[in-house]
Formats: structure tokens, C-alpha cells, sequence
């Protein structure tokens, strides 16, 4: 009577090396997405929406990145649309201060317009309220400030109170880099699937 030989257990299934890899360089790249490196207005002072009982003397605008100060202007307009602004902006790392004259009571509007250090053209607005009567008193509105230097079309940007995420693209050159690194991330993943499917199968097969 002959033995049966004992069955042997099954090898385990291993993954391929170049899948694992690509797995590996995957998850480092998706984390540093081109679109990360464009600045975003992060708040300002006053905030937008805001009812302030004193008017403020320097309106602030926080970005999450330095921008460039000869391209950025920023217009504070009063409830007749007179100019407030008083002298030019000053641009240091992400903050940007613009001077502004004793302001009017009502809605104040702040027009703003600057680039990034990537080169990334971005603008916005918004508004808060001024109920300080004093300085309403001595109100006197200023000249239309001055035109920055022409730069690429912008980017439209919600205030950061309606909008906090990061200002939508208007035809600029960073959608099209994003859409192409997107596509060349769809076609590295759409690789390491097959791959892993390949692999699998020549596992299995091997392993009977």
C-alpha cells in the first residue's frame, strides 16, 4: 500500500518588487501636489463680514504664503464708493497693510489684488461694517490709489469667512499643471494595479 505524499502547504503570495516601489513613491508624491504651493488668503483685520465700533487705521490681509508686493494693491472703498486707502500697501512675507483714511460709517469694501511667490496671480474681496461716528466726522476720502503693474490675469478668491479653501482658478497656468499631474498620477496608479494583478496571479499559479 502506497503512502500519499503529505500536500504542501501553500507558498505565500509576495508581491511584486517594481509594484511595491511604485507604491512606495506614490505615497510620497500624493501628499506634495503642485496645486499645495499656491498662496491662499488665510483672514484679515478686520475680518470679513465684521461690524467694528472703532474704525480701524490699517486694514491687514493674511496669507499662508509671502507675496509680491509691486503687484498688489488694495482698494478700501466707503458706502459712496470714495477711496479710503492712504498711501501704497506693504507686503512683508504673507501680510499685507494697507493704510486707510478716518473712515465713513456703514459697509466698508476691500478689493485686493496681488501675486505669489510662485508667480500665481490671485484677487478678492469683501466687506465689514464701521459704526465709529468719530471718525466718520473727520472722514475725507483720498485719490483712487494707484494701478500695480500689470501681471497675468488673476484669480478670483472668496473671503476667507465665505470660503476657506484655496482661491478657484480662472484659466491660469497652475489648473493645467494640476490637470496634468493629476493625469500622470491616474496613469502611475492604473500601473501599479496591473501590476499587482500580474503578480498575483503568477503567485497563485506557482504556488499549486
Amino acid at each position: 500500500m502506497k503512502r500519499r505524499s503529505p500536500s504542501r502547504p501553500p507558498r505565500p503570495v509576495r508581491l511584486p518588487v517594481v509594484p511595491a516601489l511604485l507604491l512606495a513613491v506614490l505615497s510620497v508624491l500624493l501628499p506634495a501636489s503642485p496645486a499645495s504651493a499656491h498662496a491662499q488668503l488665510l483672514g484679515s483685520s478686520p475680518a470679513a463680514d465684521s461690524v467694528v465700533a472703532k474704525a480701524p487705521t490699517t486694514v491687514t490681509l493674511r496669507f499662508d504664503g509671502p507675496v509680491n508686493q509691486r503687484y498688489t494693491t488694495v482698494a478700501v472703498t466707503g458706502p459712496d464708493g470714495s477711496y479710503y486707502s492712504d498711501g501704497e500697501p506693504s507686503a512683508v512675507n504673507g501680510d499685507v497693510r494697507q493704510r486707510v483714511r478716518a473712515l465713513p460709517t456703514g459697509t466698508i469694501q476691500v478689493t485686493w489684488r496681488t501675486v505669489a511667490a510662485d508667480g500665481a496671480p490671485l484677487q478678492g474681496r469683501f466687506t465689514f461694517t464701521s459704526t465709529d461716528k468719530a471718525a466718520a466726522a473727520a472722514a475725507r476720502p483720498s485719490p483712487p490709489p494707484t494701478t500695480a503693474p500689470s501681471a497675468p490675469a488673476a484669480r478670483a478668491s472668496s473671503s476667507p469667512s465665505s470660503s476657506p479653501s484655496r482661491p478657484v482658478g480662472s484659466g491660469s497656468s497652475g489648473g493645467t499643471a494640476d490637470w496634468a499631474w493629476w493625469a500622470a498620477a491616474g496613469v502611475l496608479v492604473a500601473f501599479v494595479v496591473a501590476l499587482l494583478a500580474v503578480g498575483t496571479v503568477r503567485s497563485r499559479r506557482s504556488a499549486r
